[in-house]
């Protein structure tokens, strides 16, 4: 009878515990959607600006202002991620991108879900992550779909801490929309008409502890142009 009772309490704990996980995660998928409905008119997608992370879930919250440069390309702006699962989270990003001598402006998000963990015999994560989103200027308009697998590893340094190499391949659909015909709507677009591109993105980087709570990362992409830079990361 002290069993059973005894196991009636862990269940009723259990089912409490899965009850309140899964609320949770349905206010997630809620806020999720309604991004992802907010980002269709407008805005940069997570993980095409940059990574700026490896492939593990976020914590509760982390927030990243980053910089990116190269031939004639720019990018700078924050980013922010937040956990809905032990195996999942999401990203929002909002910032300027400079190319083609034309300036975009733009916000949009991305989902992030882990497939493989890491564990102390196998210390790597892998992901994938879905993305959307929209650049706007005044020449052009550019709506981006995006899917990307993600691979990070952890090290241990002497000193405790955790420096996290990771790495990413990502494929990009981009539908540009001109709205003038000048030079950039042409530099942008492999045709003088509206186009649909595609583009295929590496990226690596390295997040190097500061504290407890901050992080340096430093990273390198390659897709259409070549970008490296770096982010201050806080976790909050």
């Amino acid at each position: 009878m002290v069993y059973f009772h005894r196991f009636r309490a862990r269940s009723i704990g259990f089912f409490d515990e899965w009850s309140t996980a899964g609320m949770n995660t349905r206010k997630a998928i809620t806020v999720l959607s309604i991004l992802l409905l907010s980002s269709i008119h407008g805005g940069l997608m997570a993980q095409t600006l940059g990574q700026f992370g490896g492939a593990g879930a976020a914590p509760d919250g982390e927030g990243s202002v980053f910089m990116l440069a190269g031939n004639d390309a720019f990018r700078t702006g924050l980013s922010m991620r937040f956990n809905i699962s032990k195996v999942s989270d999401f990203g929002i990003q909002l910032g300027v991108d400079r190319a083609c001598e034309e300036t975009s402006y733009g916000g949009g998000i991305d989902l992030k879900v882990v497939v493989l963990e890491s564990r102390p015999e196998l210390p790597i994560n892998l992901a994938l992550d879905a993305s959307v989103g929209n650049l706007t200027s005044d020449a052009v308009g550019r709506f981006i779909l995006g899917l990307g697998i993600l691979a990070s590893g952890c090290i241990e340094t002497h000193s405790k801490g955790v420096i996290e190499p990771y790495l990413s391949f990502i494929v990009g659909i981009e539908q540009i929309d001109e709205k003038s015909n000048n030079a950039a709507a042409e530099c942008l677009c492999s045709t003088n008409d509206d186009a649909t591109e595609s583009e295929t993105i590496f990226r690596a980087g390295v997040k190097v502890p500061l504290s407890n709570e901050a992080q340096l990362l430093i990273e390198a992409g390659r897709g259409d142009r070549t970008l490296v830079g770096a982010a201050l990361n806080i976790v909050f």
